[in-house]
């Protein structure tokens, strides 16, 4: 087993990532491609309670980030039945066609413990051209969705900037807290640039901009002056250490 982990620079500025991930979101997908129980395949076992136990968050926020990495983001699915992560795209930064990895890499997902997670990194080891992601409906169903990646180079579809009337329904349907005048007026001005890329999701924008407008008010009140502190940082996780430079 690797004592380390790399992770590229372009993560930071990756269009998804600015756009979308809160910086607690960064943090645990990090965890979670950098945690001690990470292998060659990117589907390894480990519960929630580890998961609590070395990031110090309690089990409600796991949960809540295991759902946002499930099914905000996409970039991750969890089995609860088997407790194994599968990181959706490990293959393409972390696998290589050289023999030597090949055979252990063989081995490790023929250990891979659920059916889905098993044929889908199957497909991707077979060199099959496009294999179905395993995502899960819902948190408590066996049913299941299948979303398909394409393992060639492919053109990505063309970006269709929303409508205030698009805007404003969505955030009424997923009871955003955002201001739809304000979301379009910012990235018009950017000319829906993402840095220097061009968006490619805005509802995934939107939803960072939700999540990250109900860390305002906490992050306000935690500001004020407590005689206990005397300006030292304290012990524990708390989301509102983390600062969204990004959001104004």
């Amino acid at each position: 087993m690797a004592i380390y982990r790399s992770i590229q620079m372009s993560f930071w500025t990756d269009p998804k990532v600015i756009d979308a991930f809160t910086p607690e979101d960064k943090y645990f997908y990090l965890y979670l491609m950098t945690n001690p129980h990470t292998n060659l395949c990117g589907c390894y076992e480990i519960s929630e309670r580890q998961i609590e136990y070395e990031t110090g968050y309690t089990k409600k926020t796991i949960e809540k980030l295991l759902d946002r990495m499930c099914e905000v983001h996409r970039v991750i699915v969890y089995s609860k039945e088997t407790k194994e992560v599968l990181i959706v795209n490990w293959h393409k930064y972390n696998w290589t066609k050289s023999e030597k990895f090949r055979v252990p890499l063989e081995k490790e997902i023929q250990n891979v413990k659920n059916v889905d997670f098993k044929g889908f990194l199957e497909g991707l080891y077979n060199g099959i051209d496009s294999v179905s992601i395993p995502y899960p409906y819902g948190s408590d169903t066996t049913v299941t969705v299948t979303d398909t990646v394409t393992v060639s180079n492919s053109s990505n579809k063309r970006f269709v900037k929303p409508t205030i009337e698009e805007v404003r329904a969505y955030c009424q349907e997923k009871s955003y807290s955002v201001d739809p005048e304000r979301f379009i007026s910012f990235y018009e001005s950017k000319g829906w640039l993402v840095g220097k890329t061009p968006m490619k999701d805005w509802k995934a924008a939107l939803s960072g901009w939700n999540s990250r407008s109900k860390e305002q008010p906490r992050k306000e009140q935690n500001n004020k002056p407590n005689k206990f502190s005397d300006g030292m940082i304290t012990h524990g996780y708390d989301s509102s250490v983390f600062e969204d430079a990004y959001y104004n």
